[in-house]
């Protein structure tokens, strides 16, 4: 996928500072292999634990109509099983927001 032209969403969720480090570290070095342009992204993160509200990934969906892609870490990151991350996918896609997980 070509993420040049794209308005791209990042989102991080992590309890430790450690977690949200190791995804946010990932992230950064993905932007630079893409060459994404830093005016085109905005990063969403929600620091809680597994079972919090996760109101930036709330505030994301709600704002969807604003970027073509948004990208994760992992699906892991949302800490949710495959079936409810397929779910989600779903729903975005929907909505024309295509997910891209850069840890598959």
């Amino acid at each position: 996928m070509d993420f040049s032209n794209k308005n791209v969403a990042f989102y991080i969720r992590g309890r430790t500072i450690r977690t949200i480090a190791k995804q946010h570290e990932a992230i950064n070095q993905f932007v630079k292999e893409q060459l994404i342009p830093q005016e085109r992204t905005e990063f969403f993160l929600d620091h809680c634990d597994s079972d919090e509200a996760r109101p930036e990934l709330f505030r994301l969906i709600e704002n969807a109509e604003r970027f073509d892609v948004v990208v994760m870490y992992s699906y892991h990151t949302l800490h949710i099983d495959i079936e409810k991350y397929k779910l989600l996918e779903n729903s975005l896609l929907v909505n024309g927001l295509k997910t891209f997980l850069i840890h598959g």
